[in-house]
């Protein structure tokens, strides 16, 4: 039992070692207070078995700085005597336990663990120890509270009736009453009577304070929780508002797409019908044969361009394609809104997009947005990506022929359409042409039909 008492009193007892003491007593391994403290070459403590079934299932080395253990570490004589010191302190004084004869035990302590009591309280109608005491000295509302030397058997001075301390003497019933036996009680001692309803209006106005206290602390915690949900609401309808806005810009965006593609669905020429309805500028494209690659030959009015498998002697320079088989076309997009129409075919591979200008066109070219490129491709027959970092796989429900190419240099927009299909493919959104965009196209035998601005 003594042992057992000094393992429960360990949090509440007074203390004579300080608690940083105690951190550097626990074993690294375990986490327990040392068994058998022995200390490696390198300084380092640890409880005998922990080290040893350490060292026996792994490399004969320090678990913590991993430095060889070449000897059998010895009993740390020291840490041994500092931890029989610090056991000892730890030890309750049982001075305060209720063993003794006519010692009355604190009400509070558990059943297994009693202390004396000190005090007993003549409205709470409990004995308490020291520890159990602190509330009553410290707490506001027990200030009226009667504490007493300690008293046997207070079950015997509460009223059986409402469980409150006999306060007074009914004369009629020759008993002691409560407060609350007043209103049935009669002949009562006018002193008492008065004492007790001064008590009952205390009493009533220590429970309205308390509770008039209470609410106003839960209204506090109620704003100070509340702030951060109502700031996160502010947040979300901000962040919907401004999407919601951004979606609307994109459907009127991609309405304004379509109706470029129902416009050059059936029509042969193209730039005459949407010139006519929409009043649009136009431009031709032309495929420059000066950026071609060598092995592609580019028809002489600039519409057609394919894979001859020979090189060509083009004169080359700094804007031609030296290692992919990349074509630029004419000319340049500065600004406004551009759509053409490019034909493919039943090509098995091609690429088409936009480039901007400046872009690296020497070696191997990285078709991304990071490398000033905006192109889909076709490879291997029916698999279609798109040139993001990483790529994205297209699928299409059918195989395009003829692509449609619309830039928006105002909203920073590429995409791409199946004409036949009257289809989107791919959207490349936030693209930073630099104040230029080119038509640019890696294929065999592709032909490019025009542009407008």
């Amino acid at each position: 039992c003594y042992s057992g008492a000094a393992h429960l009193l360990s949090d509440t007892t007074t203390m004579t070692t300080p608690v940083v003491i105690s951190r550097h007593l626990h074993c690294p391994i375990c986490k327990t207070l040392l068994t058998e403290p022995v200390s490696t070459t390198c300084g380092h403590t640890f409880c005998k078995g922990c080290l040893d079934k350490h060292i026996s299932i792994s490399e004969p080395q320090c678990p913590l700085c991993q430095e060889p253990v070449t000897t059998k570490p010895s009993i740390n004589e020291v840490m041994e005597a500092l931890l029989r010191e610090f056991h000892q302190t730890q030890l309750p004084n049982l001075d305060l336990f209720c063993g003794e004869r006519d010692a009355i035990p604190c009400d509070v302590c558990d059943e297994h663990l009693t202390f004396k009591a000190v005090k007993s309280c003549l409205i709470c109608l409990l004995s308490f120890c020291d520890e159990h005491l602190k509330p009553h000295q410290s707490m506001a509302r027990f200030k009226g509270h009667k504490l007493v030397s300690p008293v046997e058997k207070l079950d015997q001075r509460a009223c059986k009736t409402h469980g409150r301390p006999l306060e007074l003497y009914c004369r009629r019933d020759e008993r002691c009453i409560c407060a609350l036996c007043v209103k049935t009680a009669f002949n009562l001692c006018p002193t008492c009577v008065h004492s007790s309803q001064a008590l009952l209006e205390k009493e009533q106005q220590e429970i309205q304070e308390v509770f008039a206290a209470l609410m106003e602390v839960l209204g506090k915690a109620e704003e100070v929780l509340l702030a951060p949900l109502e700031d996160g609401r502010r947040c979300l309808e901000k962040e919907m508002d401004e999407k919601t806005q951004q979606i609307r810009k994109d459907i009127l965006k991609y309405k304004e797409a379509i109706e470029f593609l129902n416009c050059t669905k059936n029509e042969e020429d193209d730039i005459l019908f949407i010139q006519v309805k929409s009043g649009l500028c136009t431009v031709n494209v032309a495929l420059d044969a000066e950026t071609a690659h060598p092995h592609l030959e580019v028809s002489a009015d600039g519409k057609k361009v394919r894979d001859s498998g020979v090189s060509h002697d083009i004169p080359g320079g700094p804007q031609q394609f030296d290692l992919v088989g990349g074509v630029l076309g004419n000319p340049c997009i500065t600004s406004g809104r551009a759509f053409w129409v490019v034909e493919v075919g039943n090509k098995v591979g091609w690429e088409l997009g936009v480039m901007r200008d400046g872009a690296n066109r020497k070696g191997k070219v990285s078709y991304k947005p990071s490398e000033g490129y905006w192109a889909i491709m076709l490879c291997a027959q029916n698999m279609y990506g798109a040139f993001e970092d990483p790529p994205v796989q297209l699928h299409l429900e059918t195989k395009p022929q003829k692509l449609g190419v619309f830039v928006d240099c105002e909203e920073a927009l590429v995409s791409f359409y199946d004409m036949k299909a009257l289809s989107h493919i791919y959207s490349f959104t936030r693209c930073s042409f630099n104040g230029c965009a080119i038509l640019c196209c890696a294929v065999s035998g592709l032909k490019s039909k025009h542009i407008l601005r």
